[in-house]
């Protein structure tokens, strides 16, 4: 059964007056508990991880180049994707998962390029993130957060399985679903196996750093174990995953938050792993508005010298 419109803004403003009604309830049942804690506030560090996560949202789009390359398109300029995406992004804001994709083939079209392939792309770069964190996720959190399911044994299982969602036959078949949904053309994947896996290998990367540059923000907030770095770089990872899923709630807005306070237990109390959400959720919003303001104060000062105005192939000039 398909919601119309006007139940999907319904069920989106449910589900995050839910998600926001338990994150307040959760701190302000607990406010005593949370006034307690150990805060340590370092303005320098809290600064560190701001760039350090504009730095991870550009390695991302620098991975989504990769991607876009096993497609018949000319390779785009990474400063022209970094536009696209950061101007893009701001979209995800909007109910409903599909608004970044229109948008993406909309700004692509305004620059010269290929919208259906650069949608198709996003994807695709989309799907590996999405298995990338969970993979990175059942390394880290398995024996942290369920004992009895070992971290090696599940590590490796969906490891195998992403490698296999990843084959050329399984990402075609998943490509040909696409227009359906989003009532747009899409184009078959031109990689090979390997480099399905060498991609979803740079995307378990870009977790990795992810991870870092969350654990300078909550080491920026409080102290946080030296020794819970994979930890974190796990809890960010499936908290991610849980807020994407969620395709009703505008860029996963309060289920990220709900699923990262939970994920944060064996570290810290609810109520102050309520706390560190809302503050990873502004932190990305400030970074997300960041690379936007830097991508665009660039593009003033027009694309560098040899770069194709038309296509944005040639350097990596900011067009």
């Amino acid at each position: 059964m398909r919601l119309t419109p006007g139940w999907k803004r319904v069920a989106t403003a449910l589900l995050v007056a839910a998600t926001a009604f338990y994150l307040a309830y959760t701190i302000t049942h607990n406010w005593q508990q949370v006034r307690a804690f150990r805060w340590d506030v370092d303005p320098l560090r809290l600064a560190a991880s701001l760039v350090a996560h504009v730095a991870v949202l550009a390695w991302g789009v620098w991975v989504w180049g990769q991607v876009q390359r096993r497609f018949e398109h000319a390779p785009v300029g990474f400063g022209t994707l970094l536009r696209i995406w950061f101007l893009s992004s701001l979209s995800r804001y909007i109910p409903g998962k599909v608004f970044q994709f229109f948008a993406v083939a909309q700004l692509a079209g305004a620059a010269g390029l290929s919208g259906k392939v650069l949608l198709t792309s996003l994807v695709v770069h989309t799907g590996m993130a999405l298995l990338s964190a969970v993979v990175l996720s059942a390394w880290t959190l398995s024996g942290a957060l369920l004992p009895a399911l070992p971290a090696v044994p599940v590590g490796i299982a969906t490891t195998l399985v992403a490698l296999l969602l990843v084959h050329p036959r399984f990402l075609n078949a998943a490509l040909g679903v696409i227009p359906r949904l989003l009532k747009r053309e899409t184009i078959r994947w031109n990689g090979s196996w390997g480099h399905g896996a060498a991609l979803l290998a740079l995307s378990v990367l870009s977790w990795a750093f992810y991870g870092g540059a969350y654990y300078l923000l909550l080491s920026a907030l409080t102290e946080v174990p030296a020794g819970s770095l994979t930890l974190l770089a796990g809890v960010n990872a499936l908290s991610f995953v849980a807020g994407y899923l969620s395709l009703v709630a505008p860029a996963g807005a309060g289920v990220r938050e709900a699923a990262m306070t939970q994920l944060l237990l064996p570290l810290v109390p609810a109520s102050v792993g309520a706390v560190l959400a809302v503050a990873s959720r502004l932190w990305t919003i400030a970074a997300e508005l960041a690379g936007g303001a830097l991508v665009l104060a660039l593009a003033r000062r027009g694309p560098a010298p040899g770069v194709d105005a038309a296509s944005g192939a040639a350097g990596t000039g900011v067009r």
